[in-house]
Order: structure tokens, then sequence, then C-alpha cells
């Protein structure tokens, strides 16, 4: 079940792909897990898997893996925000990648009319606040707040309120590194390849399955 929660997570995050989902719910069959959708899952084709989402959301809840899609996207999405703070208190990797990726994910838990966590609001737009400023200002001149920012974030929930901020920083007239959206795309494509290259090889008799479910004969 582990590898089928992990899919799950990232299904609600958007990292995987309708063919992905298809060959996930072959391995799960070959790992001896059983549902009517998730064999249906299985056998669609890689070049027509429309349906694919839908019926992972069914083999989901007939296996009793998620059965509240909203509570999932909010562990997944608070758990990858805190993952890079983590790292960025332990000063692994850039700063600014890190707060461009942690407003993201709270963003979508909390920027949005009727949210599904409306109380991480106060700190989604603090990082929102300061993954601007790290625009035009130098990374180390807003430390101090971002580290506070970050063990917020991993002290909740509850979430302690987020006091105004005068932000002391030197500025530039022009930005000190590319714009925000461009970074993070990119840095989301860097960690997608990380994680496939760390993901064990899946065994030949998967593709085997998925061919024979889904090539005609």
């Amino acid at each position: 079940m582990d590898d089928l929660a992990r899919a799950a997570d990232l299904f609600v995050l958007g990292e995987l792909d309708d063919a992905d989902l298809s060959m996930a719910a072959a391995e799960a069959l070959a790992r001896g897990l059983d549902s009517p959708a998730l064999l249906e899952l299985a056998c669609l084709h890689r070049t027509d898997c429309a349906g694919a989402p839908d019926l992972f959301r069914t083999a989901m809840a007939e296996l009793n893996v998620v059965t509240e899609w909203t509570a999932r996207e909010v562990d997944a999405r608070v758990a990858r925000a805190r993952d890079h703070a983590t790292a960025l208190l332990a000063d692994e990797g850039e700063l600014a990648d890190h707060v461009d990726a942690i407003t993201v994910q709270l963003l979508e838990l909390a920027g949005y009319p009727d949210p599904p966590a409306p109380d991480l609001y106060d700190l989604a737009r603090e990082f929102e606040s300061l993954s601007e400023y790290l625009e035009f200002a130098d990374a180390a001149s807003l430390r101090a707040q971002v580290r506070s920012a970050c063990r917020t974030l991993l002290a909740g929930p509850p979430y302690a309120p987020v006091p105004p901020q005068a932000f002391e920083a030197s500025f530039e007239q022009t930005p000190t590194r590319p714009g925000k959206w461009r970074r993070f795309v990119a840095s989301l494509r860097s960690k997608r390849a990380i994680n496939a290259e760390a993901s064990p090889p899946r065994p030949s008799v998967l593709q085997a399955i998925h061919e024979r479910c889904c090539v005609p004969r």
C-alpha cells in the first residue's frame, strides 16, 4: 500500500500524468493488490488514458487508501512545504528556491477563495512577500525573516500569527535572480529528475503485464 500512498500524494500534487497512473495500477496488481477500478486502470493503454484520474480515485477508495481527497492534498502540500523548510534551515540548497517552492504549496492551500486550509493564509502571504522581495534583494539580508517563517511552518498547526515585518534589505534596481516562476519550474524539473534517478527500476514483468492488458490482440 505504501507505493499507492506515495502515488496518491504525487497525484494531488499534480506530478503524475495519466499514463503514470495506469502503470502505478499495474505495479499494484503485480504486488497482489486488487480492485475492479484498479484492474480497469491498469488495462488502459498509455495513449488513451483520459479516464485514468477518475479510475485512480475510485481505486484508492476501493482499497481504502484515500477516502477524502481534500484532506490528502492538504497533508501532501504541507509535507512538501515542510520538507523545503527543513532543508532551508539546514542550509541545504538555495534559500530562494526553497522560498519559492514553499510559497507555491501554501498558496495552493490558502491563496484562493474557499481555500482548503484557511489557517495557512497569513503564513502563505508571508512567504509570498518574502519571495517577491527576494526578486530584488540579496538573500542574506532576508535570512532572519525567512528562517523565522520556516520555523513557524514547522511548529504548526496551529500556526502562530505572523506579525507585520519591516523588511530590512538592500535592493538592486535589477533582479538579483531570474523570475521566481521560471526558477520554480526549473526546480520542479530537477526534483523530478532526481526522483526518477533515485527510484528503483521497474521489474520487466510489470511492463509485460501492462502491455498484455493494453495491447489489442
